[in-house]
């Protein structure tokens, strides 16, 4: 029997099999698996070969696939340098192609001058289903690149020949495929910044957890949410903070590692004072 809103310490490869034998279904799997880039988690789960790397993903995309509601969708971060395989392996699955996604920052660093400084890191959205999936277009609309549009409608002709108006939303522009957001560095993120070495921003989870969840008939956010990679907490940290708001998104949190369940327990405590 799993609770939500919390998270789990353990092997979230064999978590996920015990989640599909209890029946629990997610609208939403958002998840920031190891990379393999040999990044220090507490652990050597991102220190495999090539090979072990590859088939240990692509068992667990089957996981993931198996605990999605019919409708769901599956948000998996990944990094250029793997990201074609795991896309393969995701329509293989039997999972739908949706987009691939790029969150790009200025404000990282360069590890060499021996190649262009990384700016990017791609996400794959696939959905369960070809048919019906969420997406809501107009909760991450963003700003106009020009103010000027917003003075004056625009005309144009239909396929008819009739002339129509079209008049930008006040809200801001349809979002594209770029998510713009800087990384957890320097002091102006001191107060969100974990010692977790691959933590994203609150803002950029944040934004993807209002596009992808489903929405109530009173436009609320209402679903559940799995993250099989929690790291330092923040997919539930966002959950809550939107569920302060009047929402009721329901979520669950596997992390192998004790500290960075302490540290996501941490986090999610103080949004209660």
């Amino acid at each position: 029997m799993f609770d939500f809103n919390k998270s789990y310490v353990g092997d979230s490869d064999k978590i996920l099999e015990e989640m599909t034998k209890s029946g629990l279904k997610f609208d939403l799997i958002l998840t920031d698996p190891p990379y393999n880039l040999n990044k220090d988690f507490g652990n050597d789960s991102d220190s495999l070969s090539k090979e072990e790397f590859l088939f240990i993903n692509e068992d667990r995309i089957k996981k993931c696939r198996d605990l999605l509601s019919p409708h769901g969708s599956l948000i998996w971060f990944g990094i250029h340098k793997y990201i074609g395989y795991l896309q393969v392996m995701m329509y293989e699955s039997g999972l739908f192609y949706r987009q691939m996604n790029i969150w790009h920052y200025e404000n990282g660093f360069s590890r060499s001058k021996k190649n262009p400084a990384t700016q990017y890191e791609p996400f794959l959205w696939f959905s369960k289903s070809n048919k019906k999936w969420t997406y809501n277009a107009d909760d991450v609309r963003v700003p106009y690149k020009s103010t000027e549009r917003l003075k004056s409608p625009v005309y144009y002709k239909d396929r008819h020949g009739n002339r129509r108006v079209w008049e930008p939303n006040p809200n801001g522009a349809l979002r594209g495929d770029i998510w713009s957001y800087p990384t957890l560095s320097g002091k102006a993120f001191e107060k969100e910044r974990t010692s977790h070495p691959t933590q994203k921003p609150e803002s950029l989870i944040t934004e993807i957890i209002k596009a992808f969840c489903p929405k109530n008939i009173d436009g609320k956010y209402e679903g559940t949410i799995l993250d099989p990679f929690h790291g330092s907490g923040t997919v539930g940290v966002c959950c809550e903070k939107l569920n302060k708001e009047g929402n009721l998104i329901k979520w669950i949190g596997i992390e192998l590692e004790d500290k960075w369940v302490n540290i996501a327990n941490e986090r999610i405590e103080k949004l209660k004072v």
